[in-house]
């Protein structure tokens, strides 16, 4: 079995969410996960844990492409350096990076 992306994780967590809040039965909310996305029974229980613990529905990841740029080796090596520091991977620091410039841009546009 393939492992689900992120979108896809999302939105049965909120399936199951929407299913918890019209007041189904647990045991109905895991045999409708089991049936619609062929999940095992403990794999439908941790998206039902998912939602029990959610108050609002989860975002949706909005999906990725990879984005080809040719940079300095100096730049490479201080991009990945921190990253490494913030423990996170190279393409989030390089994104909250992008959007930080982009939404400050829009503020003195």
């Amino acid at each position: 079995m393939t492992k689900s992306s992120e979108a896809e994780q999302a939105r049965r967590v909120n399936v199951t969410l929407s299913l918890l809040q019209r007041r189904t039965s647990t045991a109905e909310v895991l045999e409708g996960l089991v049936a619609r996305y062929g999940l095992s029974r403990r794999q439908a229980y941790r998206y039902l844990q998912q939602a029990q613990r959610a108050v609002l529905p989860v975002p949706v990841p909005e999906p990725k492409a990879v984005f080809t740029v040719k940079l300095p080796h100096s730049l490479i090596v201080e991009v990945r350096r921190r990253a490494r520091q913030q423990r996170c991977s190279i393409g989030l620091w390089v994104e909250r990076a992008l959007r930080l410039e982009l939404d400050h841009a829009k503020g003195h546009g």
